[in-house]
């Protein structure tokens, strides 16, 4: 066969059956694709709706408190650890993933304390407990002056804050970055080493 048959043979025209054909293969095509698209977007948008990751303080303790008093030079020396169990909620039909995120210890507006909070993962709609525990920085607070007065009226007030961030993942095509905020307010007393007035505030961010 020579070159003019050849272009010939493929300019035919497509036969009016197979056109047919294709186009209606094309065309189911198209409508499982659309079809299939409407029920992701649905699903997206009901069932699996991103929801917001929270974060509670079940309980905050003391594990260690020891108060050194030196009246002379109106100084004072103080060591306290505080366990805070959480919990983390996934509201979601999907895991939530959270990075590597930390837990803060302040006195009076200053970080005294902090902690890191390793990246980890939360099944769906579940709660994950986790318990970290926050450790004063005693040279943080050397020149506080404030410390000595509240040491000597037997109450040192202390903030905690946890920040964790992450996202949740839907399909692949629904993806929200979302920081759980908890910050809780409370007085350590220092003659029986108890816990008092504590006021929690939660905040989740997307």
């Amino acid at each position: 066969m020579d070159v003019e048959s050849s272009k010939a043979t493929a300019m035919i025209p497509e036969s009016p059956k197979k056109h047919k054909r294709r186009n209606l293969c094309l065309g189911v095509t198209a409508a499982v694709i659309l079809v299939i698209s409407l029920v992701l977007l649905i699903l997206g948008l009901t069932v699996f709706k991103p929801k917001k990751p929270t974060t509670t303080v079940d309980s905050t303790s003391i594990s260690d408190l020891k108060v050194s008093l030196d009246i002379a030079r109106l100084s004072v020396h103080v060591n306290v650890s505080l366990d805070i169990d959480l919990s983390i909620k996934n509201p979601n039909k999907v895991s939530a993933k959270y990075k590597d995120s930390s837990a803060f210890l302040n006195y009076r507006g200053q970080v005294v304390g902090e902690v890191p909070i390793p990246a980890g993962k939360i099944s769906a709609d579940s709660t994950q407990p986790m318990n970290v525990t926050l450790t004063l920085l005693a040279d943080r607070l050397l020149s506080d002056s404030q410390l000595f007065s509240d040491a000597m009226a037997g109450a040192i007030p202390f903030n905690t804050l946890t920040k964790i961030s992450g996202k949740v993942s839907i399909f692949n095509l629904f993806k929200i970055q979302f920081t759980s905020t908890t910050s809780c307010d409370l007085v350590v007393f220092v003659s029986n080493s108890t816990i008092e007035d504590q006021k929690c505030k939660y905040k989740t961010k997307l």
